[in-house]
């Protein structure tokens, strides 16, 4: 009978163990994944300071009357689901400081990364903040119209093709006011557009 009991509260405790370190590796997960997604963590690298400057200036930074500010990973690591979410947050976790450490950050080139925003920005980062867009009545009819075309098609748009600055307001300016230059040709062809 001892042997039983034995068991029984062997397997009780093994259990309790297994569950309590279950919910001890996800609170620890939870919080490492929360704490390297803001601003501040991810600005903390040279080469991002001026994304986390013109961050700041924006109304998804925080300069809103409410003071609410969506996170880095928010908008920059997909929301569609658990598995990509870890996936693209650890390939940026691997990618982006390797990168740092190896090349001069002004060899970056933040200007030309900008013309291919959508390979940065989830659109289920978007619509995870803006849950009712489809169904948002405005006065304003082209939004309307341009959201009305994307819901009925979500695969031939994407929220930063209209919406290119959202959440860094003056970007170009602090890429320049830090260092990183427009190259020649790209200042030409807005020279030659005026």
């Amino acid at each position: 009978m001892k042997i039983i009991r034995n068991r029984w509260v062997f397997s009780v405790l093994l259990l309790a163990g297994v569950g309590l370190g279950v919910a001890l590796s996800w609170a620890a997960m939870d919080t490492i994944i929360h704490a390297t997604g803001d601003d501040e963590f991810c600005s903390s690298c040279h080469s991002i300071a001026p994304m986390g400057a013109a961050y700041r200036e924006d109304i998804h930074g925080g300069n809103n009357p409410a003071g609410w500010r969506a996170t880095c990973s928010q908008c920059h690591i997909p929301q569609d689901n658990s598995l990509h979410y870890l996936v693209v947050k650890g390939y940026h976790g691997i990618v982006d400081p390797t990168m740092e450490l190896i090349k001069d950050p002004h060899d970056i080139d933040w200007h030309g990364n900008r013309e291919r925003r959508e390979e940065y920005v989830y659109d289920s980062g978007c619509l995870n903040c803006h849950l009712k867009l489809q169904d948002a009545e405005t006065d304003n009819r082209r939004a309307q119209r341009s959201h009305k075309r994307y819901f009925s098609d979500p695969d031939d748009y994407s929220c930063v093709e209209c919406h290119e600055n959202v959440g860094h307001s003056r970007l170009d300016y602090h890429l320049e006011a830090m260092g990183w230059k427009k190259p020649v040709e790209a200042q030409a062809s807005v020279v030659s557009e005026d």
